[in-house]
């Protein structure tokens, strides 16, 4: 650029980077998209360039930027830079040593020109001095070529000699700033001003761009809307025109999915709508709409007042109208096979009922060495009693609806619209609940298996009733317990039996039936069920491991999802966490407490008697055996006589808290949890007078033991009901 530095530092330019590419996957677009506007939005800001706005583009041939109002010059920036210590940049006369010399030679300054700046180690030399900055231009070529090899895509390829990776090859990069082409080369391009149009309805004519703001127009003339938000107008605008077209009223069954996959799926939108024959009525509509859906990109139509569907689809053609019945025709046979397909599948399925697929399942290997998908099905239909008596139930004995559900729900595995991965895979338990109909089962088991594969996602859908929910839960626990003994432990990224989705899903499910369980208890029960298969590998490390693991997951469902305090999750799980809805009420009780003065001092004395301690507490699973000390007036673990205890503040202590217990015992009981803490605060005072006046470590060795035998106790009592260093001040 031909501009004086004054002239760059008061201008402000459109800047346009379009990255052309062969056809990139649609599914991976719309994450891609928000990486690349994240990276140049945080080189910008890390390089000083200011700008008015960032707007992204996409088709599938292409990734664009375009930036409005960008300062085409760095700003000029003072630098402060720290040389040596006086004491090491002059010797005993007062001359510049070899380090204060080379400290301004590097900077091109005089000793004269040095200031001095002092911190706490001490005084050192100082230069201050003016970084011109640099052109928008020169900071953009030296980092698009970065930013462009960092695009993050789901996966990625190779191609040619070189080792550039992206989704697909690169075909033309335009880079420009105001009128001037910012060059620089990447994956063996340079960046110019050319882009192509639609492959053929401009028939991949190239064209300039003479600036940032002719981008989108000279793309329309080529065919192609480069804004996706305009497709995605165009594609509704065109499906609401087609369908005021039908000869009945109809309603476009709007996904909004796949809407977004089809306007990445092309340039140029021509929504048009198909027939298709009502004999393939007797498929279910899941059926029918997945066909519609999964390969072909056809949007459903129903009826106007919801009664079903009609035989008519909706697509988009990536391209005019020109010869559109030669299209519609074509899209109609391809969807006829699919439907065929289906049909056959879902007429021959049902020459054999539940029972006769189910045995079939006795030769799918469910995990190598650990036993078909039959002998899954056998443990939860043991599973799902266990559960239902051990606080998953409602009080009754096990309906039979549930153990029938849970000896057929893998029925569907084996059958022709299922296994080998069809399109209709994603169908599976609905399509089990449907065969299941179609064969007289009860309304309530065909609900158990079309809804016990909920939640299908993070935060989908939960199951509903507690019949689903119950066997949801025992195939997630079945599931979470076997990958475990067989070595799928999730690492890092790697997750292959996705058991983090399914942990989040159990204690979902856990907290929408308000089950009061142990998990623990639950994870052994489960894991009994391998004792044929799982060798020698350890059922009680095993739960121990899982139970870590899925407390983790719910310190994450209760602070990200709920909204919970950090530090009060993280008080109450060690000591709760076995019980999510019980853990879930002892957070709400803590949140009320923990900005209290006293509960304040309680938590500071618990973290005092912790940090006193240095690990020699009394364990978890020994805490119970302390309760019952307390109730008969406080002891030792280690034989310590608390009667020895020699200063009154200690004494007191004691006394309060031993009158305090069997109240404190019959409030936990009664789920009193906010009583609870009301007592434990009541201690906060007595805990501050004790240790601002006794001396714990004193030098009489018999003395100090009791003492720390008398820490240990009120450690072990308050960590039953949380773990309350984590609420304590940081100042105290």
């Amino acid at each position: 650029m031909n501009r004086s530095d004054s002239d760059l530092a008061n201008s402000e330019l459109p800047f346009l980077l379009e990255i052309g590419s062969e056809e990139i996957p649609a599914r991976f677009v719309p994450d891609t998209l928000r990486d690349l506007a994240q990276r140049l939005e945080a080189m910008l800001s890390e390089s000083g360039l200011a700008y008015g706005s960032l707007r992204t583009l996409a088709t599938p041939r292409r990734l664009a930027v375009l930036v409005q109002d960008l300062v085409a010059k760095q700003p000029d920036r003072e630098l402060a830079v720290k040389g040596p210590p006086v004491a090491a940049a002059f010797d005993d006369q007062g001359n510049p040593t070899q380090a204060a010399l080379g400290f301004v030679r590097k900077h091109g300054v005089e000793i004269a020109d040095c200031g001095r700046v002092s911190d706490a180690r001490g005084e050192y030399l100082l230069v201050r001095k003016t970084v011109t900055g640099r052109s928008a231009a020169e900071v953009l070529a030296e980092q698009l070529p970065t930013i462009i090899s960092a695009i993050s895509f789901r996966k990625v390829m190779r191609w040619g000699a070189g080792d550039f990776e992206y989704a697909r090859p690169l075909q033309w990069l335009v880079a420009l700033l105001g009128e001037e082409v910012i060059a620089f080369e990447t994956a063996g391009l340079a960046a110019g001003r050319t882009t192509r149009g639609h492959r053929t309805l401009a028939e991949d004519r190239q064209r300039e761009i003479p600036r940032p703001e002719a981008y989108v127009a000279t793309l329309r003339e080529l065919s192609v809307i480069v804004d996706h938000e305009e497709r995605r107008e165009l594609i509704v605008a065109g499906v609401e025109r087609a369908m005021a077209d039908l000869p009945v009223t109809g309603t476009w069954l709007r996904d909004e999915e796949l809407l977004t996959e089809i306007v990445f799926l092309c340039e140029y939108p021509t929504p048009f709508v198909g027939l298709f024959e009502e004999e393939y009525f007797a498929l279910p509509d899941e059926v029918i709409v997945t066909a519609l859906k999964a390969h072909q990109r056809y949007f459903a139509v129903g009826h106007g007042d919801g009664s079903g569907l009609l035989p008519y689809f909706i697509s988009v053609r990536d391209g005019g109208d020109h010869a559109l019945d030669r299209v519609v025709d074509g899209n109609q046979r391809v969807l006829r096979a699919r439907l065929a397909d289906a049909l056959f599948y879902w007429h021959f399925d049902q020459k054999k009922n539940s029972d006769e697929h189910t045995a079939e399942l006795a030769t799918v290997t469910w995990i190598d060495g650990f036993g078909s998908v039959l002998d899954k099905t056998r443990r939860l239909q043991k599973l799902v009693g266990v559960l239902w008596e051990r606080g998953l139930g409602d009080g009754t004995p096990p309906p039979a609806a549930l153990v029938r559900a849970a000896a057929i729900c893998k029925s569907d595995q084996v059958s022709e619209m299922i296994k080998d991965g069809k399109e209709f895979t994603k169908l599976e338990g609905l399509i089990g609940a449907r065969y299941a109909a179609q064969a007289g089962e009860s309304p309530e088991v065909c609900r158990a298996l079309e809804r016990y594969y909920y939640p299908k996602s993070a935060g989908g859908p939960l199951p509903g009733d507690r019949i689903s929910s119950v066997l949801s839960v025992a195939d997630r626990l079945d599931t979470l317990t076997g990958c475990w003994l067989a070595g799928f432990v999730p690492t890092g990224a790697k997750d292959p039996y996705a058991l983090r989705r399914h942990s989040l899903a159990l204690l979902r499910m856990l907290l929408d039936l308000e089950a009061r369980i142990d998990l623990r208890d639950l994870l052994t029960v489960a894991l009994a069920g391998f004792d044929a298969v799982r060798g020698d590998r350890d059922p009680e490390a095993a739960a121990d491991e899982l139970a870590a693991f899925i407390q983790t997951r719910l310190a994450g469902l209760l602070t990200d999802v709920r909204d919970c305090t950090p530090e009060v999750v993280r008080a109450i799980l060690p000591a709760h966490g076995n019980d999510p809805t019980d853990a879930v009420a002892w957070i709400e009780a803590l949140e009320v407490f923990r900005e209290r003065e006293d509960f304040l001092l309680l938590a500071t004395g618990f973290k005092r008697c912790k940090n006193i301690l240095e690990g020699e507490l009394i364990a978890p699973d020994e805490r119970a055996a302390s309760l019952e000390r307390w109730l008969a007036g406080g002891s030792g673990a280690r034989g310590e006589t608390f009667a020895d205890l020699t200063e009154d503040a200690e004494r007191t202590l004691l006394t309060e808290i031993a009158a305090a217990v069997p109240a404190l015992r019959e409030a936990e009981s009664a789920g009193a949890y906010d009583t609870v803490f009301q007592h434990l605060s009541g201690f906060g005072p007595a805990i501050d007078v004790f240790f601002d006046t006794v001396r714990v470590n004193v030098r009489e060795p018999d003395l100090k033991r009791v003492r720390h035998g008398f820490l240990r106790e009120i450690h072990a009592l308050f960590a039953r009901y949380a773990e309350f260093s984590e609420v304590a001040p940081l100042d105290r």
